[in-house]
Order: C-alpha cells, then structure tokens, then sequence
C-alpha cells in the first residue's frame, strides 16, 4: 500500500516519440503545404488592401489642412489627393459642357 498523498504525473515520452512528434510538425509546414499557400495568397490580398488604406487616409488628412512630418505618409497622401483630383475632373470634363453630354448620351444608345 502506497503511502502519503504524492500523485504520480504523466508517464515521460521517450526520444524517439518526441523526435517523430518534431518531424511530423515540421512535414505539416512545408512550403507545398495547401494552407500555407492559401495564407500566402490572404496575406498579399491583406498587405494590398492595408497599403490602399493608408493612401486613402493620408490624402484624406492632408486634404484636412494637416501636416506630416513623415515624408513617405505626405507623400503619398499628395499623390493619392492628385489622382483622385484628377479623377474628378476627367468625369466633370464632358459633363459641364452641352456638347459633352450629348456626345455621352449618344455613345450609350449605340
């Protein structure tokens, strides 16, 4: 009869399990591996979508009159308020003149 209240743990593993436990995580990650890849792919869809995101809100903020002491962040912000300036002004171009919406509404009867 066992004497005191000392509980007995889990039984060790062995090397050689641990070692077959090591090799079949690392088998699971390889580059092959058809969820590594679909992670690849949301994370470039994810990356694409942060770097939209920043353009947007440092166009937006220096559209609002403030100034940045980080170049890239203005400088991109500029870029982005011209592109969109110059968006804007390609669709108001035909739109202002008489003859440009006729010349419109005649290209979507064709």
């Amino acid at each position: 009869m066992a004497q005191g209240n000392h509980k007995l743990g889990k039984a060790k593993k062995s090397r050689g399990a641990a070692k077959r436990k090591q090799v079949n995580t690392v088998k699971k990650t390889r580059k092959g591996n058809a969820s590594v890849e679909r992670n690849k792919s949301i994370a470039s869809v994810s990356k694409a979508i942060n770097k939209k995101n920043e353009r947007l809100v440092a166009a937006k903020a220096l559209n609002g009159g403030t100034s940045f002491f980080l170049k890239d962040i203005a400088q991109k912000g500029n870029n982005e308020s011209k592109r969109q300036n110059a968006e804007r002004d390609k669709k108001q171009k035909n739109s202002s003149k008489l003859s440009g919406r006729l010349q419109e509404q005649i290209n979507k009867l064709k």
